[in-house]
């Protein structure tokens, strides 16, 4: 969460802290309340709901990078030397097993690495005459329904995290036009409380950063004995 939304939340909760300790006690107002208190509790879900979507993305991320290590790594590397034997009468089988992926990522180096287990599944038998071992297309099979589920999740992540971000950023508008709506009402019951008033205009208070900004030179007067000299 960016820091005008960080400060736009804890402004919220000020005030909702303020109108729980300041019950204004007639129904329509305390409707108003109720709403804005649902708002505020509504804001805070989505902000808990964004930064694990963060996370379980960063998470993901790491875990498919790995995964993509083993997969080259391992079943990959050892199908593309075997493959390197078929050049001489099966030069196709052997560009299709031994093609590279070093360049690809998501969804295409999902799909290419797809291609070449199906191919060497089809081919199991001539592959292992030339070396490959037991278990490596069921290997690479299992590394690679571990790598989409991790596409997924990292997709799941990044949906959760921008389907949160715009809703928080509709809900903040929306209730910082209640706060104004709020303050009508409490201008008119605490009319005659100052203190209390004091306190609305605290909490509703923003704490923006104040970036200082350098005043403009003034120029120096002359002194007596300089203006003298002119």
């Amino acid at each position: 969460m960016d820091g005008k939304m960080m400060v736009q939340l804890t402004t919220l909760v000020r005030i909702l802290d303020f109108l729980l300790a300041y019950p204004f006690g007639d129904s329509p107002a305390a409707r108003v309340v109720t709403r804005y208190g649902e708002g505020v509790t509504r804001l805070r879900a989505l902000v808990a709901q964004q930064g694990e979507g963060v996370v379980t993305r960063k998470v993901e991320v790491a875990r498919r990078q790995e995964l993509r290590r083993r997969i080259i790594r391992g079943p990959l590397r050892h199908l593309s030397r075997v493959a390197e034997a078929l050049e001489a009468g099966q030069p196709q089988l052997a560009a299709a097993i031994g093609q590279s992926v070093h360049q690809m990522s998501g969804e295409l180096f999902l799909a290419t690495v797809h291609s070449i287990a199906a191919t060497a599944e089809s081919n199991l038998a001539l592959l292992q005459q030339e070396g490959l071992s037991e278990g490596t297309v069921t290997d690479l099979k299992a590394l690679l329904e571990a790598y989409e589920g991790a596409l997924k999740e990292a997709g799941a992540g990044r949906r959760a995290h921008t389907g949160a971000r715009a809703e928080m950023q509709v809900l903040g508008r929306d209730l910082m036009r209640m706060v104004k709506q709020l303050d009508g009402i409490v201008q008119y019951h605490y009319r005659a409380q100052p203190e209390v008033l004091g306190a609305w205009a605290s909490a509703r208070n923003f704490a923006w950063p104040v970036t200082e900004v350098s005043a403009p030179a003034t120029p120096a007067r002359p002194t007596l004995a300089e203006g003298s000299k002119a």
